[in-house]
């Protein structure tokens, strides 16, 4: 297995407030994206304490044997909801903080098993051979405007509220996190990534360039390009795993 993990400003936005994380021991693999909020409100320090929750996990089970299945899909969300106590926790000391948030989407790799935590509208991605599968659901306003009938997907990218998160760390105490365990096939990618990307680069061009680029380094800078020519204008993250299904290279 081969991994890569890269964040990148874009070329509009002042600071880059997206983080990531991307580790193996050998055995399995961590992936993370974290797609701060709040602008001025130190969205950057919510997706950077939502890594450090993710260090702090990887610390815990690198280099062990994981669990038996129910306890480990419980210790990924666990990290999940402790990333959410840091950021209120961290949000309520300082008034300069208050209102900040994130997403995350988190993948562990174990062999072929797959575990995913998710909040929020960063993407998990399944590439095998020639389809591309999105794994995970947008917790978002469109999202569930487009599930009701009011917004056609089409519109989707031009409507007004299309930023507005109905899920996220640092709302409040309580977290909701969605969990989705599969098998994944030998040589299958998994592509997570924030909205700095989806929002430029669609399904069908994700697709194009993992087929062109089979290297997860190379993929990553390839689709950050890719969004970074077609304007830029939100930080860009994206963490891949490729040749899955089996022990890391």
């Amino acid at each position: 297995m081969r991994i890569s993990g890269l964040t990148n400003r874009g070329r509009e936005r002042l600071r880059n407030e997206d983080s990531c994380f991307a580790e193996s021991d050998g055995e399995k693999a961590l992936l993370v994206v974290a797609d701060g909020m709040g602008g001025h409100q130190a969205g950057n320090v919510a997706s950077s304490l939502a890594v450090t929750a993710a260090e702090k996990f990887w610390q815990d089970i690198n280099g062990r044997e994981l669990p038996e299945k129910d306890k480990t899909r419980q210790m990924v969300v666990t990290f999940i909801r402790e990333a959410n106590d840091l950021i209120l926790a961290e949000a309520a000391g300082s008034t300069t903080k208050r209102g900040m948030g994130t997403t995350i989407t988190a993948a562990l790799l174990a062999g072929r098993q797959l575990i995913i935590g998710h909040v929020g509208d960063s993407r998990a991605y399944l590439i095998k051979d020639d389809e591309i599968k999105l794994l995970t659901k947008d917790h978002s306003l469109i999202e569930e405007l487009i599930a009701s009938g009011e917004v056609k997907p089409e519109d989707a990218l031009n409507h007004p509220q299309r930023h507005i998160l109905t899920r996220a760390l640092g709302v409040e105490k309580y977290l909701q996190v969605d969990l989705l365990e599969l098998e994944v096939e030998t040589d299958a990618v998994i592509l997570l990534c924030t909205d700095g990307l989806t929002n430029l680069v669609n399904d069908r061009e994700i697709l194009a360039a993992a087929a062109a680029a089979p290297d997860p380094q190379e993929l990553a800078e390839k689709l950050i390009e890719m969004a970074n020519e077609r304007g830029g204008y939100d930080n860009i993250t994206v963490v891949i795993a490729s040749g899955t299904g089996g022990p890391n290279d």
